[in-house]
C-alpha cells in the first residue's frame, strides 16, 4: 500500500512465519531507496493481521545448508538479512523513518529486524524473544548502541542475549518500544502518528532523530561479518544442525 507520504509492506508469512531467502529480498527491495532520491516518506513492516510478526530466520533452511556445507547459499542469505538491518538503522540516509507493527510473536531475526525501525508500535499479546543464533556480534551490538539512550546496556544485552520471553508491557517498561496500544489498534495508531507528524514538521525530524544516524556497513564490512559467521557454522557442530532443525518445525506449528 502506498500513498505520497507512506508506504506499508505486510508480510504475508501464512505457510511459515520466518524470514525466507524471498521474504528477505522482497524487503530488502521496499526499503531500497532506488536511484533518485525521494520526498519524505514513512515505510511501515508490519506481520499477517492478528498473528505473528515474524519468527525468526528460516531455520530450517539454514540447517539444511549447513549440513550440506552449501557456503555460497549461506553467505546470499546471511548477507541480505544484514543488508535489511542495514538500510533499516539508515534509513535517514535515504529519506524515510521505518515504523514496525508487532501483533504476535517477533522471535530471533523478526525481534530484531522490529527493534532496528525507528518506531515500533506494539500490541499487548506480542511476544518478543531472541535465542541469538543468527550474527551475535552484529546486528545486536549496533542496535543496543541505537538503543542506549533508552536502556542501559547490561538491559539490553539481557533482552538480547537471555533467550528469555518479554511481553510488550515489559520491553516497553524497559524503553524498547515506542507505543504499547490495545489490541486491534496499532494500524490506527500508525496512520495518526503519521498524521500528526505531517501537520508538525518539528514533530517529524524529533521522529527522524530516533534513528541512530550512521553510513551503514561497508560492502568489505558486510562480507567480513558473513564470511566469520559461515565459518562458525559449518564447522561441523551437528549439535547446532539438530537445534536449528528442531526450532525450524516450532516456526511451522
Amino acid at each position: 500500500m502506498k500513498t505520497s507520504s507512506m508506504q506499508w509492506a505486510r508480510m504475508q508469512l501464512h505457510t511459515k512465519a520466518c524470514l525466507s531467502s524471498s521474504v528477505l529480498n522482497q524487503l530488502n527491495h521496499f526499503f531500497s531507496s532506488g536511484s533518485q532520491a525521494q520526498p519524505p516518506t514513512f515505510k511501515v513492516l508490519s506481520g499477517n493481521k492478528d498473528g505473528d510478526f515474524c519468527l525468526g530466520a528460516d531455520l530450517s533452511l539454514l540447517s539444511e545448508l549447513i549440513e550440506s556445507g552449501d557456503k555460497d547459499k549461506l553467505e546470499n542469505y546471511g548477507s541480505s538479512y544484514l543488508m535489511l538491518i542495514d538500510q533499516l538503522l539508515c534509513g535517514a540516509r535515504d529519506n524515510f523513518t521505518s515504523v514496525a507493527i508487532v501483533q504476535g510473536r517477533a522471535f530471533g531475526a523478526g525481534m530484531l529486524v522490529a527493534l532496528a525501525a525507528d518506531i515500533l508500535i506494539a500490541e499487548p499479546q506480542s511476544e518478543f524473544m531472541n535465542p541469538s543464533i543468527l550474527f551475535e556480534q552484529y546486528p545486536c551490538a549496533v542496535l543496543a548502541k541505537k538503543l542506549s539512550d533508552r536502556a542501559s546496556s547490561d538491559v539490553i544485552l539481557d533482552v538480547f542475549r537471555s533467550g528469555k520471553r518479554y511481553d510488550a508491557q515489559a520491553l516497553f517498561e524497559l524503553g524498547l518500544i515506542d507505543v504499547v496500544c490495545d489490541k486491534g489498534a496499532a494500524e490506527q495508531q500508525v496512520c495518526e502518528l503519521i498524521a500528526h507528524a505531517k501537520q508538525h514538521h518539528c514533530g517529524r525530524i524529533a521522529l527522524q532523530n530516533y534513528r541512530n544516524r550512521r553510513n551503514g556497513l561497508t560492502n568489505k564490512t558486510r562480507k567480513q561479518l558473513v564470511d566469520n559467521w559461515v565459518s562458525k557454522v559449518t564447522k561441523g557442530d551437528k549439535r547446532l544442525v539438530q537445534y536449528l532443525r528442531r526450532l525450524g518445525r516450532l516456526q511451522s506449528e
